[in-house]
């Protein structure tokens, strides 16, 4: 039977849970995963100082202050990463996802996904590779990447919520390795920005990197039903939406498979 050890890291305005699985966890494999914790918290933290906009010191901010590339801000190989894949991620959505809305770089809405994703692969992978756990999961505000031991049967069970009714569970998907990203609008108010009217509430991409699905699922938010469609067929993927009207659909590897009200 397996067991679960989780911790929660509160960096970037936001939850973090990592969670470790195995049958047995003795007291050498708590002190090694309690260094694991300590080296994650001090990477979460150097990624905010380096990315938050609520940092007048940041690189981000700098960036965005002066409004042109700092030379400096390429020197940092991650600045470097993040800001050319959100200029690809930019291109590949036809500016759906737009790191420079409103005028201003902010990639806030790709940066999280990145660093779930990078301290899944640079902290927690390589337990699981080494047989050190079971099975491994970072998840920060309802965004996870997930991963478990080749010869494990072990899988992730993720329920999907209803942004409407948090008491209900609209899907459920069972992941051994991959990534879940969550946008969407709910009671509370609207934070994603878009120049378009916004037809669907809530939108959940299953895929293999989390940086990538969260991007996806940005844009499944700011595009119509046609757009997505598009979208949903060219890049085969998988996950749920919710519309304003009440509708969910269901896509998996490129194909609407259910149309339904909730």
């Amino acid at each position: 039977m397996v067991k679960y050890k989780t911790y929660v890291l509160k960096k970037m305005n936001m939850p973090f849970t990592i969670a470790f699985v195995k049958n047995n966890f003795d007291e050498t494999l708590i002190e090694v995963l309690n260094q694991v914790i300590d080296e994650i918290d001090k990477y979460l933290k150097k990624v905010e100082e380096k990315f938050s906009p609520f940092l007048t010191d940041s690189l981000v901010s700098r960036h965005t202050d002066l409004g042109e590339v700092l030379q400096e801000n390429f020197f940092d190989l991650e600045y470097q990463e993040v800001y050319s894949r959100s200029i690809l991620a930019k291109k590949e959505t036809r500016g759906l996802f737009d790191p420079f809305f409103e005028g201003k770089y902010n990639p806030t809405g790709l940066v999280k996904g990145w660093a779930i994703e990078t301290v899944f692969m640079k902290y927690i992978k390589p337990l699981i590779d080494n047989n050190i756990i079971e099975a491994g999961a970072i998840n920060g505000a309802g965004d996870m990447q997930v991963g478990t031991s080749l010869d494990s049967d072990f899988s992730w069970e993720i329920g999907i919520e209803n942004p409407e009714d948090r008491e209900k569970i609209i899907a459920r998907y069972s992941i051994k390795n991959g990534a879940v990203a969550t946008s969407g609008i709910n009671k509370k108010g609207q934070h994603i920005k878009s120049e378009n009217d916004i037809e669907h509430i809530q939108v959940t991409v299953i895929g293999r990197y989390l940086s990538d699905v969260d991007v996806m699922a940005t844009v499944g938010i700011v595009s119509n039903k046609n757009v997505w469609s598009e979208f949903v067929e060219k890049n085969k993927l998988t996950g749920i939406l919710l519309t304003k009207e009440g509708i969910k659909r269901v896509f998996e590897e490129g194909k609407i498979t259910d149309v339904e009200r909730t």
